[in-house]
């Protein structure tokens, strides 16, 4: 037991190192980046103007950076927000009983879903069904029901900014157990009609991947036209009192 204390305590501090580990080299990968530019600026052109040009090329490139993460889908692991996805909103016995208004005409205006998104609302409603503590579990693993049927109602775009809600039902019931032989191949998975049920009602999220991107790219937006309405207020003093020094003095009558 004390082995497993040390361990548990070695193992705390070995990642509390790693994680100050971490921030020190990005502090210093930002600061020698950044810092150094300013440094060659400063000694060129001064230290109030040589900090203004640093920080507006920063702000300027991620600016930039942004814009081209929110225009573009890219394979890195750029900032972005949640990918869409499916929500779990209610478990019934029959669509009928269902409190989305949409669900209940699921066997009427109801379109089949292909295998590819009903594979992706076989995932989602594996990890509610399935899991321990969630408030819709009825089977302890995924392969103890089948799905009988999945449809989806709902959809389209209202506007270019707006999109009406889409709902899918995904009908379930337990599946039949089949003792199977040794060396046979078990039969497929097959409803038990002895077995009640259930329809389960979902939302389609839309998710918000462009959203910290834009809010990114307008955030440095305003700081590099900030930096440069400095840097032409300092130029234009700078004018200003060129020209204070030029003019001749008043002779005196």
């Amino acid at each position: 037991m004390g082995l497993g204390i040390l361990a548990a305590e070695a193992t705390k501090h070995l990642d509390l190192v790693g994680k100050l580990r971490g921030y020190f080299i990005v502090v210093f990968a930002v600061g020698l980046f950044c810092g150094s530019i300013y440094l060659v600026l400063a000694t060129d052109v001064g230290a109030r103007l040589g900090f203004l040009i640093a920080f507006a090329a920063l702000s300027g490139f991620l600016m930039l950076l942004g814009l081209i993460w929110f225009t573009n889908l890219t394979p890195l692991n750029a900032l972005h927000g949640p990918p869409p996805h499916w929500v779990v909103k209610e478990v019934v016995d029959n669509p009928a009983q269902a409190k989305t208004e949409k669900a209940r005409t699921i066997e009427k205006d109801g379109v089949p879903l292909d295998s590819a998104a009903q594979g992706e609302i076989k995932a989602t409603v594996d990890g509610v069904v399935t899991a321990e503590g969630s408030p819709y579990q009825l089977f302890s693993a995924a392969t103890d029901y089948v799905v009988v049927n999945a449809e989806k109602v709902g959809g389209g775009g209202e506007s270019f900014f707006r999109h009406r809600p889409l709902y899918a039902v995904m009908h379930i019931q337990g599946a039949k157990k089949v003792d199977v032989l040794p060396g046979g191949a078990p039969p497929p998975p097959a409803p038990d009609p002895t077995k009640p049920a259930k329809y389960v009602v979902l939302e389609r999220n839309l998710g918000a991947m462009r959203q910290p991107a834009l809010v990114m790219s307008t955030a440095f937006a305003l700081l590099f036209a900030l930096s440069v309405y400095a840097m032409h207020n300092l130029e234009r003093a700078e004018q200003r009192a060129k020209a204070a020094d030029l003019e001749p003095a008043p002779v005196p009558a």
